[in-house]
Order: C-alpha cells, then sequence, then structure tokens
C-alpha cells in the first residue's frame, strides 16, 4: 500500500508541475488577446493543447493507481476519491501529510486556472464584438444613404420636388398651394 501512496502522490506531483506550465501558457493568452497577436495567440493555444494532452496523460495514470488502492481497500474505484485515501491514512502522517499537501496545491492551482480562462473566455467574446462591430461599421460606411424618393441633384433644381425646371420661376418654392 505505501508504494501506491509513494506513487499517487508522485504523479500528483508531476500533474501540479504541469498544471503550472498551463497556467503560464493561459497568461501568455490573455497576454496576447490584449495586444491582438494573433501569432502569440496560436503559439499559446497550440502550448495549452500540448500540455492538457500531457496532463490527460498523467490523469489516466492516477485513475489507475486510484483503482489499485481502491482494491486494496476493498472499496468501489467510482466512489473512492483523494479525500478518503487521506482519512484513511490519519494514523500515517508521513504519507497523509503530502498527499494532503499536494491536493490542496492541485485544487488552488485548478480554481486559478480557471478563473483565467473565464477572463481569457470573456476577452475573446468582447474581442470578436468589437470585431463585429467593425465590420458592420465598415458595411454600412460603403454603403449610400438609402432613400426612395431622393437623388444627389435633388437640390439643384433637377427634379419634380423643386418646382418647375424651365422658366423664369424654375426653382422656386409655390406659396400658393
Amino acid at each position: 500500500m505505501a508504494s501506491l501512496i509513494e506513487n499517487l502522490i508522485t504523479q500528483m506531483n508531476e500533474e501540479y508541475a504541469v498544471y503550472e506550465k498551463l497556467l503560464e501558457a493561459s497568461s501568455e493568452k490573455t497576454s496576447a488577446i490584449v495586444s491582438n497577436n494573433l501569432d502569440r495567440l496560436k503559439a499559446a493555444t497550440d502550448k495549452e493543447q500540448f500540455l492538457a494532452d500531457t496532463i490527460a496523460g498523467l490523469a489516466n495514470a492516477r485513475r489507475e493507481t486510484m483503482d489499485n488502492i481502491a482494491m486494496v481497500l476493498n472499496k468501489s474505484k467510482e466512489d473512492l476519491k483523494i479525500t478518503d485515501v487521506i482519512q484513511f491514512l490519519d494514523t500515517q502522517p508521513e504519507f497523509r501529510d503530502p498527499l494532503a499537501a499536494i491536493n490542496e496545491k492541485l485544487a488552488k492551482l485548478a480554481r486559478r486556472l480557471k478563473e483565467v480562462n473565464v477572463h481569457n473566455q470573456n476577452l475573446i467574446i468582447e474581442s470578436l464584438s468589437m470585431i463585429e462591430y467593425n465590420i458592420n461599421l465598415l458595411q454600412n460606411l460603403n454603403r449610400a444613404p438609402e432613400t426612395a424618393e431622393y437623388s444627389r441633384d435633388m437640390f439643384k433644381g433637377h427634379d419634380g420636388y423643386t418646382g418647375s425646371t424651365t422658366g423664369p420661376d424654375a426653382g422656386k418654392f409655390d406659396a400658393k398651394q
């Protein structure tokens, strides 16, 4: 059992190290979004994807170790949590304390990573909204005013709206009507 707990602690420490790198990549992503640097954003996203794949592999190894611990403790592997193992190790502080410490560190880091990712998501949404606004603005600037009855020459005396187009009273308003 001791070797299983040692493996679990080692695996969780490895996960923590990769999560720290993931937090760093997410912070780089924030900077890239704010500076609107697409090359840096792509590089940060690629790095995040690589680290997420690494974490998935480490998590699978940790799950296998937890399954083995569940078998030794005669517990259901679906129901066994790290906190349950920590409680089981109550009389063995040499294993309990490092396991509890890394579990807490991982939980804090996961919360921080979630905050950064929510912030990045909000920045991306705002950036997309600004892009959409700019596209709409540019599209509207390129359009001529669309009216049903008016033309450019309307105020020059060439249309029926400004009065007669011939004779001495051309372009004058008829007040008698």
